[in-house]
């Protein structure tokens, strides 16, 4: 999901934004997608939208505003820019051990009359943890057939949706530990100019579709239910009010039974929707 880091490029003088500005970009990116940027994040802002002032030849922020103000898709582009998307595969890797010791045997049980799996990966980044998921799952379902699995990826940035939808990262997204065997089943190694990248088989993406979706909207698209959501180190950048409503719409998306991964510096203290069940991994309450 996406990480706001702390250092950037430099950003010329003639290009500094006010405390006033700042603050209406703040606002207007907090009312659109969530995120809280505090004072610390100013020089993020700052140099991030730089280069879209330069693409367009606008000279000051509070210009850059108007424009965003009254342009949706440059709207879009902005939080593309704010959002920048820090994952690798397998992150947190015991909630992946979880998942295919405990939580699809579980899942295969309660759905065997179905025999049909729906998982969310909500904040899905670039793409590396719903493949993840994915790998996951297919090792924890070998030799069961007849199964319908089934896996929607969503984020806010379009940006990491078009590196996510493509499969293709650099090998160092993998950790160094990762088995052979398991590069040989769900990888490709990239040659020639593409040496030093591995690209997730066809399969594999098959089993994913990639939606943009704003956390934030009041009503999520969704008709059927998930056996499985993850929302992982996407919270921690939500204000306590957008944290309830997201926690909120989970509950109501989330089949009876069913599971949440939420990052490891994310708890549900005081939330009684949820049930505690392994480390930062909770099941839905009958609340």
């Amino acid at each position: 999901m996406a990480d706001l880091k702390s250092f950037d490029l430099f950003v010329p003088p003639e290009l500094s934004v006010s405390d006033e500005i700042f603050h209406l970009f703040s606002e207007l990116i907090n009312i659109t997608s969530g995120i809280k940027l505090d004072e610390r994040k100013k020089g993020l802002l700052t140099s991030r939208l730089a280069k879209r002032l330069k693409k367009f030849g606008i000279q000051s922020f509070s210009e850059y505003y108007k424009k965003v103000k009254s342009d949706n898709q440059e709207l879009v582009e902005m939080l593309n820019c704010i959002s920048t998307n820090t994952t690798k595969f397998f992150r947190e890797q015991y909630h992946f051990e979880y998942l295919k010791s405990k939580v699809i045997p579980d899942v295969i049980e309660i759905k065997s009359r179905e025999k049909a799996v729906r998982i969310w990966s909500a904040g899905c980044s670039t793409g590396e943890e719903p493949y993840s998921i994915a790998i996951a799952v297919h090792e924890a379902m070998g030799g069961i057939s007849g199964w319908n699995m089934k896996m929607l990826a969503t984020d806010i940035s379009t940006k990491a949706l078009d590196t996510a939808h493509s499969g293709i990262y650099e090998y160092e997204e993998l950790p160094d530990d990762t088995p052979l065997p398991l590069l040989g089943s769900y990888f490709l190694r990239g040659t020639g100019e593409h040496a030093g990248m591995i690209k997730v088989k066809d399969f594999v993406r098959d089993m994913i579709r990639f939606r943009r979706l704003n956390l934030k909207e009041r009503e999520y698209p969704f008709a059927k239910t998930f056996d499985i959501i993850f929302c992982r180190n996407v919270m921690i950048y939500f204000d306590e009010h957008m944290k309830r409503h997201v926690l909120s719409m989970f509950h109501r998306h989330l089949s009876d039974n069913g599971y949440l991964f939420l990052g490891h510096s994310e708890t549900m203290i005081g939330n009684e929707k949820f049930k505690p069940v392994y480390i930062t991994v909770y099941k839905k309450s009958d609340i």
